[in-house]
């Protein structure tokens, strides 16, 4: 009896599901497959420019195969996000599929002015994920999503692509929606984005990222130097640390090393009512590239030495970036306070009403430990 019943709902089922397939609203033809969404904010109201896959060309084998076959870019305006998706459905006569879309990307002066209002359509869209990555135009959206970067070439597949290689390149971190929202909605911890820029070389255009913003709250507040933001990914990813070029004076020699391993050890506690952060970094990094008088000669003594300016450096780096960003900016991008909050729940509210307030009266100790492993063909290693 239970069989027949199983066999039953599973019928049922399948039926239910086969119909679903043929409803035409879901049919995807009868969908604006959504590949990169641009915001930027009008004086009443906000305008989109989407990035959408040209289903009827792209399944089309007789196709003309001109640049833009396969992709359109369109715009559409209206009072709020949700009205101007809603607009887009009746310029093109099909509902807008979020689940695809590759990317968000907000206007420089759209984030001066805050994004909250322009993010809770994409929480609450059920076919909006929340994992999608942000990023934000140095100029406008409008520019950036619908550059013409080449033949059938989406600026979508281009802006992922810039925020891969953040794996590779750690002057370079991105940010998912999700993780941007709690940390624009948290009392202690800054958000941040990384900053596209659509350039023009020798009659190309292309998509490069140029640096990374803070924000407070959900405003557009300061820009990283380039090794701030390296240190940025130090404290926060745990991953490789990208290439930090020594220079040793008494050889007038200078050393590329590539930081192929990074472990951070953050520790928190508060002195008094002072809050006191320890920091110990191990760094993992081989020798790249030399420059010194005596070329291809690497001694133990010229290594030993490399590696105290990296570890010098890299702690410099630190407490150059703490300095800026904490005391500069009141600004906490690393997740300080976070830390000491898990530690101590109770002291951190009712010492630190205002966290960014304190910030600048924050200690903080840096310790760098570094080896160097690879070191070349034809050398020993340490």
């Amino acid at each position: 009896m239970r069989k027949g019943v199983r066999i039953t709902l599973l019928c049922l089922a399948f039926v239910l599901l086969c119909s679903g397939c043929s409803t035409p609203g879901l049919e995807l033809k009868n969908r604006l497959i959504v590949q990169a969404i641009g915001i930027d904010a009008l004086p009443q109201g906000v305008r989109l420019t989407v990035q959408a896959l040209n289903t009827e060309m792209a399944g089309n084998p007789n196709g003309s195969g001109e640049s833009g076959a396969v992709t359109r870019t369109l715009l559409s305006e209206g009072k709020t996000v949700s009205e101007a998706i809603s607009a887009l459905s009746k310029q093109t006569g099909k509902r807008p599929l979020l689940s695809q879309n590759q990317v968000i990307v907000f206007g420089r002066e759209t984030a001066e002015k805050g994004l909250f209002s322009y993010l809770d359509f994409f929480v609450r869209d059920p076919s909006s994920r929340l994992t999608v990555p942000v990023v934000l135009s140095d100029t406008t959206a409008q520019e950036l999503v619908s550059a013409q970067l080449g033949e059938n070439i989406l600026s979508a597949d281009s802006i992922t692509e810039l925020l891969q290689a953040e794996r590779y390149a750690p002057t370079q971190v991105s940010q998912a929606l999700y993780a941007l929202m709690n940390r624009m909605q948290s009392d202690v911890t800054n958000a941040y984005l990384p900053v596209v820029r659509a350039e023009t070389q020798q009659e190309e255009v292309r998509l490069v990222l140029c640096g990374v913003s803070v924000f407070s709250k959900d405003r557009l507040d300061f820009a990283l130097e380039e090794e701030e933001t390296m240190v940025l990914s130090l404290l926060t990813k745990n991953g490789a640390g990208g290439y930090w070029t020594v220079e040793d004076a008494n050889r007038k020699a200078q050393t590329t090393v590539h930081i192929r391993k990074a472990d951070v050890s953050m520790q928190s506690r508060l002195k008094d009512e002072t809050p006191v952060f320890s920091l110990r970094l191990f760094v993992t990094g081989d020798v790249v590239e030399t420059e010194s008088a005596a070329p291809f000669s690497l001694t133990k003594e010229y290594l030993e030495d490399t590696r105290t300016l990296l570890k010098e450096k890299i702690e410099e780096a630190v407490r150059a970036a703490l300095a800026h960003c904490l005391v500069s900016e009141n600004a906490d991008p690393f997740g300080l306070g976070q830390r000491l909050r898990q530690r101590y729940p109770k002291r951190f509210s009712a010492l630190f009403t205002d966290w960014h307030a304190v910030l600048p009266e924050v200690e903080y100790e840096v310790e760098v430990e570094a080896e160097l492993e690879r070191i070349g063909n034809g050398v020993e290693n340490l």
